[in-house]
């Protein structure tokens, strides 16, 4: 990409206009307009060298202010981490369950991070109990071919006497077979399983009647996250917003007034929706070094689906 186009792109895609350009190149906003429509009769070399001078600096600027999303040790965490390591000493089967964007997969993220014992398997909407056993066989480097049983055998031969641990995201997605099929595996090799998902993992493991009480009967331990999120919701919400945004002369944003009471209204509580809150706030104070405002986190949530 040459500097012209990356000098529209910027336009384009920032909210710039060729003024604002002008005053950060020293250049005239004639000289920009002219330069852009090709017209321009001037030394391009040094035109070229101003713009690009100013479109280095912009990204830089853009680099410092990306927002990404890392663990933080909420009270939250705490509890789901504090599962999943007793599940993992006791070779049993835990749960954690609540609404979504309420940081289930940083915590199963965080725990395989700390723990190599620890496999961590994301499911979706397309596994079966087939697939589920495929993939768990290809993460132990065991044989992923064969009927269900012969994968089963597999899994159960891998995972006898290591004292792992598997952990399955979304696994409400996973329809009872697959849900059976962890179960079987657990009960044979001894493994640990820890099942995280939305509530309605709750109503897959005992049955819309309770009739699948053999399955349900395994769980050890069972993590309402909606439960105790009111018990440090504003100190959970702050701790991960100050992590998400700048500093400003040595004082990180969220210390600025309203910020983060705007930032709990607009994502009403939920942390995925912070981060996009969040994401796109800090990237729209890059423009003109306008700051992150009261005005602008209600602004720019007006563009985030309700």
């Amino acid at each position: 990409m040459n500097i012209k186009d990356k000098l529209i792109h910027l336009l384009e895609g920032t909210g710039y206009t060729q003024k604002k350009v002008a005053t950060k190149t020293g250049l005239s906003t004639a000289v920009i307009s002219q330069y852009l429509k090709g017209v321009y009769n001037g030394n391009i070399s040094n035109v070229e060298s101003a713009i690009a001078d100013f479109i280095s600096r912009e990204e830089e600027r853009a680099r410092r202010r990306e927002v990404k999303e890392s663990f933080v040790q909420t009270q939250l965490a705490g509890l789901a981490l504090g599962l999943i390591s007793n599940t993992h000493m006791d070779s049993d089967i835990g749960v954690i369950y609540g609404p979504a964007g309420m940081g289930k997969t940083m915590a199963l993220k965080r725990y395989v991070e700390m723990n190599k014992g620890a496999i961590l398997i994301e499911a979706d909407p397309g596994y079966t109990a087939k697939v589920l056993l495929q993939e768990l066989c290809a993460r132990l480097g065991v044989k992923k071919n064969g009927n269900i049983h012969e994968l089963s055998e597999e899994c159960i031969q891998a995972l006898t006497g290591t004292g792992w641990v598997v952990l399955v995201d979304e696994a409400e997605l996973l329809p009872y077979r697959a849900l059976e099929v962890l179960r079987r595996i657990h009960d044979r090799s001894g493994v640990a399983i820890v099942l995280a998902g939305m509530p309605r993992l709750l109503i897959n493991l005992k049955g819309s009647r309770g009739e699948f009480a053999q399955l349900y009967s395994r769980v050890g331990m069972a993590l309402d996250l909606e439960v105790h999120k009111g018990k440090s919701e504003i100190d959970d919400f702050n701790a991960i917003l100050a992590s998400l945004l700048p500093t400003h002369d040595g004082r990180n944003v969220i210390s600025a007034q309203g910020v983060a009471e705007a930032f709990l209204k607009y994502s009403k509580g939920n942390y995925r929706r912070m981060f996009k809150l969040a994401r796109g706030v800090v990237r729209a104070s890059a423009i003109g070094n306008q700051g992150i405002s009261v005005k602008l986190i209600e602004t720019y949530a007006q563009m985030l689906i309700h």
